[in-house]
Order: structure tokens, then C-alpha cells, then sequence
């Protein structure tokens, strides 16, 4: 019987921080009115331990969103950086949404954050009223480093670290 290797939880916390916060857009996968998957994807930011996304009604997963709470988020390294397929460094979220009220103190201090990280677009598209703020608080994580290699957080700021190995 092999020795499991040793993990350093508090590496592999700091790991995934900063895998998630190298990201400027996330694939979401949410869920419609038939009870059917759809994915896409939305510039986003993170801060305070959530995700905020500036969504227009056009779009299917804004209605997903806001009329059905829970939806994942995926992170993953691009196919170019990535050293196998089989092992792409990941991040997936179980999120709940929240709808940000427009022009609250929230609402203005996450918007100013988004157009300082996301750019002049923002501003652009800020006072266009289909669109709406959604913060995304995460409930559990699954991070993949390689083979081998994968963990679930959970807790409040994702810092209950397991590893999970073969049963």
C-alpha cells in the first residue's frame, strides 16, 4: 500500500486565489426555464469573497440567473498554457446570485471596480437599463491541479480544503 504525499492545504488555497483571480470573464453554466443546461460566459471581478457580473436581459443567463439562483462557474486554463488536455488547471463554483439593487452604495462602489479592471466599456453600458448587477457568492469549489491533484473547498471563504484521492 502507497503512502499518500503529503499536500500543503495552505498552498493549494493560495493557488487557487490566485488561478481564479488571474480572470477577467467566467463560463457560466446555468440552468432555463425547461430545466435545461446553457452555458456562456461574462466579463467579470471578484471582491469580498464574490463574483460580480453586469448582465443584460438579452442574454439567456441573465433570465437563468434571476429566476433561478443556482448556477456553476468554470475557470480553466487555456488549451495554448496547458501542459496535458486530460489535466487543464480548473476551478468550478457552485454559486447562489444575487441581484445587486442599481445605483446603491454596492452597486456603485462594484461598478467603479469593474470599469478600473474591466475598461472603458463599463461606463459604456452602465446606464443601459436591461442590464443587471449580479453578485455571485460561491457555496463549494472543486479545484483540479493535474492528475491527481484535485480538492474541494468549502466554507465561507472557501478555506475548508480537502483533498480528494481515490476511495
Amino acid at each position: 500500500m502507497r503512502d499518500e504525499p503529503v499536500v500543503d492545504l495552505a498552498a493549494v488555497a493560495a493557488d487557487f486565489q490566485g488561478f481564479v483571480a488571474g480572470f477577467n470573464s467566467v463560463i457560466l453554466s446555468t440552468v432555463n426555464a425547461d430545466g435545461l443546461p446553457e452555458a456562456s460566459y461574462a466579463p467579470c471581478i471578484q471582491q469580498d469573497d464574490c463574483f460580480y457580473i453586469y448582465v443584460s436581459e438579452l442574454a439567456s443567463h441573465t433570465r437563468n440567473l434571476l429566476d433561478r439562483q443556482h448556477a456553476s462557474l468554470l475557470f480553466i486554463e487555456s488549451e495554448a498554457e496547458a501542459r496535458n488536455l486530460f489535466a487543464r488547471k480548473r476551478a468550478t463554483l457552485e454559486i447562489t446570485a444575487y441581484p445587486v439593487e442599481r445605483d446603491s452604495e454596492q452597486w456603485l462602489n462594484i461598478m467603479a471596480a469593474m470599469e478600473s479592471r474591466l475598461g472603458n466599456t463599463v461606463s459604456v453600458i452602465r446606464g443601459l437599463k436591461d442590464f443587471h448587477l449580479l453578485q455571485l457568492k460561491p457555496r463549494k469549489a472543486t479545484f483540479v491541479t493535474g492528475f491527481g491533484k484535485a480538492f474541494e473547498l468549502q466554507g465561507e471563504q472557501l478555506d475548508q480544503i480537502t483533498h480528494l484521492s481515490r476511495r
